[in-house]
């Protein structure tokens, strides 16, 4: 079995409109594809000023806002399932959730995440801004395949990837805004491969472009391979994922069957 996966990778700014034509473009591009699944980045509707979180707070949307709405429609007339990514409005004047909102090819939402860990590292506090998701962690299917997913600062901890993996992920997506810096890159990099080798599993990395961040979206298969790598520049990267590779992968490397739960677990799982 295998699944094409298409990566939108975009330069998002605070102007939402402009934010969604790019989308679409975007979306258009990807379908030249053909692919099965499209995966936009972290702070895809709107991208956050840390000095002006009344700005996100009153651009925020819920599920059947126009954003969504927008991709429930074009996920339908083009059969395509969506992962995309938006600031969800919460209850009153509460902060919103940095949420991935998933997409089947009926143009149905049928699966959503909010992310966990929050950015307040690196003199960034985006606790200011987003309220923390609360739900447990989950596996999605979509058209037969397992999907976990995470988003960004995500990235640095290694337990919710496990846990996805031991609930049947095959894809595990990073949707991400990894800010430019220092060391930054190259962290991007090492943690998408390590994500991808311990688990056994494809990683997609999707990130937001531009001055302010690092760019090259990518896939990695389990053995830590890059398997197609953008620049930082936006555009659309597909790679057709075959998923006999898994297999091929958990006999070189029975880890999981190794693992020693006489000694540690992790939920019980």
């Amino acid at each position: 079995m295998a699944m094409k996966v298409a990566l939108v990778q975009m330069a998002s700014g605070t102007d939402k409109k402009r934010n969604l034509e790019t989308s679409v473009r975007l979306f258009n591009e990807a379908m030249k594809h053909k692919p099965a699944l499209i995966i936009f980045p972290e702070y895809q509707m709107f991208s956050p000023d840390y000095s002006d979180p009344e700005g996100l707070l009153q651009n925020s949307e819920t599920l059947d806002g126009n954003f969504v709405s927008t991709f429930t429609e074009l996920s339908r007339k083009n059969s395509v399932t969506c992962l995309i990514n938006i600031a969800e409005k919460n209850y009153g004047t509460l902060k919103p959730f940095n949420a991935s909102i998933l997409i089947d090819d009926l143009g149905m939402v049928v699966g959503k995440y909010r992310k966990l860990h929050l950015f307040d590292a690196y003199s960034h506090l985006e606790s200011s801004l987003y309220e923390p998701g609360r739900a447990a962690i989950a596996t999605i299917r979509a058209k037969g395949v397992g999907l976990g997913l995470q988003i960004c600062y995500d990235l640095r901890f290694p337990e919710p990837a496990r846990l996805v993996k031991l609930m049947g992920a095959q894809i595990l997506s990073y949707q991400a805004g990894w800010y430019a810096g220092e060391r930054k890159l190259d962290t991007w990099k090492t943690l998408l491969r390590a994500r991808a080798i311990e688990n056994g599993l494809f990683v997609a990395g999707t990130a937001q472009c531009g001055k302010d961040f690092t760019g090259h979206s990518m896939f990695v298969s389990p053995y830590g391979d890059i398997l197609a790598e953008a620049e930082n520049d936006e555009g659309v990267i597909a790679f057709d994922l075959d998923f006999g590779v898994l297999d091929k992968y958990a006999a070189d490397v029975p880890m999981m069957k190794q693992r020693r739960k006489d000694l540690y677990e992790l939920s019980g799982l």
